[in-house]
């Protein structure tokens, strides 16, 4: 429900995108509340899907330090919530620290995974993601049904990587878009719409994550860290595709980007070289880590997250363009 200032304008009420857009930071390049149309796939702006953008643990990841803010914006601006759904900061917290609690647990086993082939790693994994960074970013999503002028292309979000060392996800809630009513589980909804992975095997394979159950996926960062014993899980989201005469669909998920701190150094661990990291580099679905991880020699110097971060950026929006 709208506020009363917004409700006093009854001669020349706000649409519902002028709301969604006074929730926008260009200085954070959207990375940091509403956006919608900002990312680009295949050289147009990216109207499928809207997002909104929160640190559920940190409401100020920088403590203060503008000099911080300034040079990290997409990872250190404050958190802003939107006063029409008062009720949304509480659950977006409750959820992003619940997904957060349980990667706690997986980065530790994965950290003695990647110890037993390289034992100098001991518990970088955690010490990144957890001990020594608070940057967290939550998305919320709302995939948007697709109108008949795009039907036919079946992709909601494009082939990518993620940074993060560990990204959670809840499972996807399949709305009807007219109301916003749950589709009944009796529904025969699109085999093929949803999270779909890029396996070792190079096979694509559809996930759908069970209604009682988190999913977890290893990011580039982890990759990097374990030396390559982790790899990065290449995926895309597929739209549900309309059969005739039936009512629009949408989907709705919340995703958690566990990550280093914007000022970390990260590397493989002590005497594996970057050649181990890229072993398994995708090359075909996605701007290739080697062309994003930019360091000089020694071939173990460290890169700064953060700058790898905004590299990355870079490559992806040449990549869709």
């Amino acid at each position: 429900m709208l506020d009363p200032h917004f409700r006093a304008e009854a001669r020349s009420p706000p649409r519902p995108k002028d709301v969604l857009e006074s929730y926008e930071r260009a200085d954070a390049h959207y990375c940091v509340g509403w956006s919608h149309g900002r990312e680009k796939f295949k050289g147009k702006p990216d109207m499928a899907k809207g997002s909104f953008y929160a640190n559920p643990v940190w409401d100020d990841p920088a403590e203060g330090d503008e000099a911080v803010r300034e040079k990290y914006p997409y990872a250190a601006t404050r958190n802003i919530w939107p006063k029409e759904v008062p009720e949304m900061e509480a659950a977006f917290k409750a959820m992003g620290q619940l997904v957060y609690d349980c990667g706690k647990h997986l980065v530790k086993h994965c950290d003695r995974f990647v110890q037993s082939q390289y034992p100098s790693h001991e518990q970088q994994l955690h010490d990144a993601a957890y001990k020594n960074s608070k940057m967290l970013a939550g998305r919320l999503l709302h995939y948007f049904s697709p109108t008949p002028d795009n039907s036919t292309d079946d992709a909601w979000c494009g082939w990518h990587n993620d940074n993060s060392v560990l990204t959670g996800l809840v499972p996807a809630m399949w709305l009807y878009e007219d109301t916003g009513e749950e589709v009944p589980s009796t529904t025969s909804l699109s085999s093929t719409g949803g999270l779909h992975v890029r396996g070792r095997d190079r096979s694509v394979l559809r996930v759908p994550l069970p209604s009682d159950c988190l999913g977890f996926q290893i990011g580039e960062a982890a990759q990097v860290l374990s030396g390559g014993a982790l790899v990065a899980t290449p995926h895309q989201v597929r739209s549900h595709q309309r059969r005739e005469g039936e009512r629009p669909i949408c989907r709705e998920s919340f995703a958690l980007f566990i990550e280093p701190q914007w000022d970390a150094a990260i590397a493989p661990p002590k005497g594996v070289g970057y050649d181990s990291v890229l072993k398994e580099e995708e090359t075909e679905l996605i701007p290739p880590l080697s062309k994003r991880l930019k360091r000089t020699p020694p071939d173990e110097t460290p890169v700064v997250f953060g700058e790898y971060l905004a590299d990355s950026f870079q490559e992806y929006y040449k990549h869709n363009n």
